[in-house]
């Protein structure tokens, strides 16, 4: 069971991606915005985030990015976009673990946290 810090602001992708990963036997908080997100990742260390890009700016995911690094350079970060195509070039992309595109399927988000939890 790994610790899985969703976040993206779209509740109800959050609540689905929430009650899937849960029903895999993962404990799940979420998050709505940067800020909110930076608050869980202090208050409960998880072992894994998976975060939407575009919060609800289109910088707000690249300065996540580069808070979560600052804050705690070793967890693994899974980045779910419909435009993944934002990091290319950018330094943040470099920062993380992993890139999905919108949709994505539940064997590779499941899948994706199995390896690095």
């Amino acid at each position: 069971m790994a610790r899985v810090l969703l976040v993206d602001d779209d509740p109800d992708q959050t609540e689905i991606r929430a009650l899937i990963l849960e029903r895999f036997g993962h404990a799940v908080r979420t998050a709505g915005n940067t800020e909110e997100a930076l608050s869980e990742l202090r208050n409960w260390d998880p072992d894994v985030v998976v975060m939407d890009l575009r919060l609800p700016r289109g910088e707000d995911g690249t300065a996540l990015i580069r808070a979560l690094r600052e804050l705690s350079p070793a967890v693994p970060i899974l980045v779910v976009s419909g435009w993944p195509e934002d990091l290319a070039g950018r330094p943040e992309a470099g920062m993380i673990d992993r890139i999905l595109r919108k949709p994505v399927r539940t064997q590779d988000l499941v899948g994706f946290i199995d390896e690095v939890a």
